[in-house]
């Protein structure tokens, strides 16, 4: 990113990034729902499809009332389906508003209103850069 502590510069750079730039971008804080040892200095991870995420804030945090959801319900939590790097946006499994014609569609939620609480680890290389000592 710029060095610049300029927020206007800095949102300037966030915006014109290339597409490389941008997706590696979008991540969310690591808060997994059974600790492991070999992710205790991980903070923030970049978000994948196959990872599991809860939704924390945002309209689809406790359901999703604007949606037709039921207000207080517990925390939205899915495998997520795509990322979009243009938008910053994810695709989560079980995130949906029913349209008018009765038809479930996605609904994009941001990757800063949500926490991963399961990595996928299916990719070798990404646990390996993950679980490295760093000190």
């Amino acid at each position: 990113m710029v060095k610049s502590s300029k927020p206007g510069k800095q949102r300037k750079a966030q915006a014109n990034a290339p597409m490389h730039i941008r997706r590696r971008n979008i991540t969310a804080r690591l808060m997994l729902d059974s600790p492991d040892d070999r992710l205790a200095h991980v903070r923030s991870v970049t978000v994948r499809v196959g990872d599991t995420v809860r939704v924390v804030r945002g309209d689809m945090a406790h359901g999703g009332k604007r949606h037709g959801g039921k207000r207080h319900a517990s925390t939205t939590q899915g495998a997520v389906l795509g990322v979009d790097a243009s938008t910053g946006r994810l695709t989560i499994e079980g995130v949906t508003s029913t349209k008018s014609d009765n038809r479930e569609e996605a609904v994009p939620v941001h990757a800063s209103n949500v926490v991963v609480v399961r990595l996928d680890e299916s990719d070798k290389l990404r646990m390996q850069k993950l679980t490295e000592n760093r000190s």
